[in-house]
């Protein structure tokens, strides 16, 4: 562990390869199209569909069409070995892949994990999408290592050239800033519905570049009710967002 924290240091977060996707519909009428790859983390409160639905508060952003090759508790390997995802990227056109590994888990097999994202990146670089990083938060009982999976998922980005969508950086800071924050379910590990809402607000910052503030404060609820959020505690989440993501985006125009 050591070693590969030394190596992580040394790593430069800045993607490298394709340059940034059009995102506003003046520049591109098409859908803006998502695939996120992932597990239980990806499809709780249905992440792909809650950041769709804030995207779409913005008109003058491309509409979009965001999609899922989701299964629980599959790691990016195993979803390589069932093939499901490469199909869809190798069949379609897509703008961004989202991938998910585990959350901790990552911090066992950060070489494994580099060197999926990369075959994955290939596959979607080839169609001209870009891969974006889902960073993962921690488990509810070991806050401590967030830091370290960050730095991971830094490294395995600054490997591939992939972007970095920041929702793990997002839950620390939100739970810094009020302690009690509903992010977990029960079980420490799944999102809950406040959890997920943060976590679109920083797909959405990432993939739109755009702040997500007083765009939608919609509240998931299982995989299809919504509620409004506390117009308080919306802001707070998309401010959130926002200021986390920032140094993550591309420098380039």
């Amino acid at each position: 562990m050591v070693v590969l924290l030394a190596l992580l240091a040394a790593c430069a977060t800045e993607p490298v390869g394709l340059p940034p996707v059009a995102v506003t519909r003046a520049e591109d009428p098409r859908p803006l199209r998502v695939l996120f790859v992932g597990n239980s983390l990806t499809f709780y409160n249905d992440l792909p569909g809650r950041t769709a639905e804030i995207a779409l508060r913005d008109t003058t952003l491309r509409y979009p069409d965001v999609q899922s090759v989701v299964r629980s508790g599959a790691s990016l390997r195993q979803h390589w070995a069932l093939g499901t995802a490469q199909q869809r990227l190798e069949s379609e056109r897509w703008d961004y892949v989202v991938l998910q590994e585990g959350s901790t888990s990552i911090l066992a097999v950060p070489e494994t994990t580099a060197v999926y994202v990369q075959r994955f990146d290939a596959l979607a670089g080839a169609g001209g999408a870009r891969t974006v990083l889902f960073v993962t938060w921690t488990y509810g009982d070991q806050p401590q290592l967030q830091d370290s999976v960050t730095r991971v998922y830094e490294w395995v980005a600054g490997r591939a050239g992939a972007l970095v969508a920041p929702v793990g950086v997002a839950w620390q800071l939100a739970l810094a800033q009020q302690p009690g924050l509903p992010l977990y379910y029960a079980d420490l590990i799944h999102p809950a519905p406040v959890g997920t809402y943060l976590a679109a607000c920083t797909m959405f910052a990432a993939l739109y570049r755009r702040s997500p503030v007083a765009l939608a404060g919609l509240l998931a609820i299982g995989d299809t009710s919504v509620v409004p959020l506390d117009s308080a505690m919306a802001l707070m989440l998309q401010t959130t967002a926002w200021t986390v993501t920032q140094p993550y985006l591309p420098t380039r125009p």
